[in-house]
């Protein structure tokens, strides 16, 4: 088994009592950061990222009215960002492979496009340069994106009173 760090974010603090509770469940893993967005840090011994955050969610979810809203992760870049973190390539470099003006083509699409802003995955960008590219880089973990997506799907079918057809959906997707 491995040791997985990652944090999740709440929708609120829980209270002393709440907090004890989540212990008890098996939270003495995780410490509590309190403030404006409080959130767990966890170091969670598990299988899998997946299955950590899972077990994560659940034992939070015991507590009424409390839920998770993210899941911290640094995958999110710019391609500035990610000639920082590649540390061998230039922003230049990485633009001109995104446009296909260099490479094989096949760069990982944006994951958002806004006032000529591009967000990127740098769990996709550092998987294309290690197998296409041939960069000796460091794998990414795309479990945390994946987590934090389905999170924040979950909220957004909470706020919307749309639960069970948002699971029925995910069921046949």
């Amino acid at each position: 088994m491995t040791i997985w760090d990652f944090r999740v974010m709440l929708n609120r603090e829980p209270d002393a009592d709440e907090y004890n509770q989540l212990v008890e469940a098996g939270m003495d893993d995780c410490a509590l950061v309190g403030g404006s967005q409080p959130y767990f840090m966890c170091d969670r011994e598990s299988d899998s990222l997946l299955e950590a955050v899972i077990s994560v969610l659940v034992q939070i979810r015991q507590v009424k009215g409390l839920w998770v809203v993210s899941v911290a992760h640094d995958d999110a870049v710019t391609l500035g960002d990610a000639a920082r973190r590649h540390g061998g390539r230039t922003q230049a470099s990485l633009r001109q492979l995104s446009t296909g003006q260099r490479g094989p083509g096949g760069f990982p699409e944006p994951l958002i496009e806004a006032d000529n802003v591009s967000v990127y995955s740098w769990a996709e960008i550092s998987e294309w340069l290690r197998t296409t590219m041939g960069d000796d880089i460091p794998h990414g973990n795309r479990d945390i994106a994946l987590a934090d997506a389905a999170v924040k799907l979950a909220c957004r079918a909470r706020a919307m009173h749309q639960e069970p057809l948002v699971r029925r959906l995910l069921e046949v997707a």
